[in-house]
């Protein structure tokens, strides 16, 4: 077995203030983790056999996923290493990797169950769309990211450097695709801190409350096709920062959205742009789990191409977890981070994508 290059990063963090150099644990460079592996963990012989029996433990009695909690899914091996990865996400690099976990051989049902269980011991999972999906399926199913209601998961289109609605975003690889499709990661601690040095007049524009598409999933009481809320802020001495992606520009052309002011649309190019020279790039491997700190970590991915064979399409499982609190956050950050529940909406854990 291939020796584990796990460490955990650095924990020093100062009080954030906007407009000053934001000091984190999560303001790594690529450079940085270019020289080791260190952040992912690769999973042993025997912490492998003690996911397995969990979830045959499941699968035995038939559990509905949805219902399943960490009560339900004992660790006594594995645990200790999801703990660990667990603080690394909320007090270190903000992201870390799952290695070697099987997935060749083993059904749709056994390889959900292992993600969804190791999930109940990282955070809370929450609605990823109207549909109510806790278990969410990146593949590509015909979607249109530059459709007004457009979703960037279920499309092979190259999707920009963003934060989804949740604390952490984690992602479970099945099939790879036949080009493509490679997974980017930056720290937006450091994306702002370079904003700061050379454009502090953009990285002034970032604290403004950016007009935002719903997507057509408005939450109940809500009237407005769009939502609002700050690229970058600071609550009780954290810095937290979210996207500045398509949802920004779509808005545009939604009723009631003020057009961007130069200045703004060329603060949001910048932090594309920075976000992008920050970034190191992961090439996901069946069994990959990742885990990403969406407050203080950005991610993207390169367009794909697919396998002609639909059984070997590119398939990744995806989870939106609330981790609970961790991080004080701005109160439009907050509400724009504990998933996605409309009129209707019911929850549930679907084994294909749809």
């Amino acid at each position: 077995m291939t020796d584990n290059p796990w460490k955990p990063g650095p924990r020093h963090r100062e009080p954030a203030e906007l407009m000053k150099p934001i000091v984190d644990p999560a303001g790594w460079y690529p450079d940085d983790l270019r020289k080791s592996n260190a952040w992912y963990y690769r999973v042993s012989d025997a912490e492998i056999a003690d996911l397995f029996e969990a979830v045959a433990a499941l699968e035995a009695r038939g559990a509905d996923l949805k219902d399943v909690t960490r009560d339900d899914f004992p660790l006594p091996v594995f645990g200790r290493a999801v703990a660990e990865v667990r603080d690394e996400v909320i007090n270190g690099r903000g992201f870390a990797f799952f290695k070697g976990i099987p997935v060749a051989g083993r059904s749709r049902y056994q390889n959900a169950a292992a993600f969804w269980g190791i999930g109940t011991h990282m955070g809370r999972a929450v609605s990823q769309n109207a549909k109510g999906h806790l278990l969410g399926h990146v593949k590509n199913i015909g979607g249109d990211i530059n459709s007004p209601t457009g979703r960037g998961y279920n499309s092979p289109s190259e999707l920009t450097f963003h934060a989804d609605g949740c604390d952490s975003l984690s992602l479970m690889c099945l099939t790879t695709a036949r080009s493509g499709g490679r997974h980017r990661i930056a720290s937006s601690v450091t994306t702002y801190n370079e904003m700061l040095a050379r454009r502090p007049d953009l990285a002034s524009e970032l604290s403004f409350r950016f007009y935002h598409t719903l997507r057509g999933e408005l939450p109940p009481g809500q009237t407005q096709p769009w939502g609002r809320k700050p690229v970058v802020s600071v609550k009780d001495g954290y810095f937290s920062a979210r996207g500045a992606s398509s949802t920004i520009k779509r808005a545009q052309d939604l009723p009631g959205v003020p057009k961007l002011t130069p200045a703004q649309a060329e603060a949001i190019a910048m932090y594309q742009a920075m976000s992008g020279e920050c970034a190191i790039e992961i090439d996901f491997e069946p069994g990959d789990i990742s885990y990403v700190n969406n407050h203080v970590t950005l991610h993207a991915r390169s367009a794909y191409e697919d396998w002609p064979e639909p059984e070997r399409a590119r398939h990744l499982f995806r989870l939106w977890l609330d981790m609970g609190g961790t991080r004080p956050l701005n109160e439009e950050v907050e509400a724009a981070t504990r998933g996605i529940i409309c009129d209707g909406t019911i929850l549930n854990t679907p084994l294909e994508a749809a």
